[in-house]
């Protein structure tokens, strides 16, 4: 019996480990400029960078000032809806919730602003 109880002893600890390591590894605490930042539940760095160069794009000067729709969608603030955004082709195929999408803008575009609530994007000012 003293050997199962010291194997669940040693059991019990290991979640209070593992959620240290996942604390341990959030884009927060390791910084925006650290490569493993780029790393999220939902995708690869690359993925993530594919998704904000995406986004970069289409608030571009070269595509922005073309884009009718996109501007039509722009409220009062420069904002536009990540969901929105995300369910154009080519962020849609990317298969990342808006959440991500935002956390990735926050974490990898200097171009690129998102409101308090994660929900709206819009072209940093310049």
């Amino acid at each position: 019996f003293s050997s199962s109880s010291s194997a669940a002893s040693s059991s019990s600890s290991a979640p209070s480990a593992a959620a240290a390591a996942n604390v341990a590894s959030s884009p927060a605490a390791l910084g925006a400029s650290s490569p493993a930042a780029a790393q999220g539940r939902y995708g690869s760095g690359a993925k993530r960078q594919t998704a904000v160069r995406q986004l970069e794009y289409y608030f571009s000067p070269a595509n922005f000032g073309r884009d009718a729709f996109l501007q039509q969608q722009m409220d009062g603030d420069g904002y536009v809806p990540l969901s929105l955004l995300n369910g154009f082709n080519r962020m849609r195929r990317l298969e990342m919730p808006v959440s991500e999408v935002a956390t990735a803008v926050v974490s990898l575009s200097s171009a690129l602003e998102v409101d308090e609530a994660r929900e709206r994007v819009r072209a940093a000012a310049r």
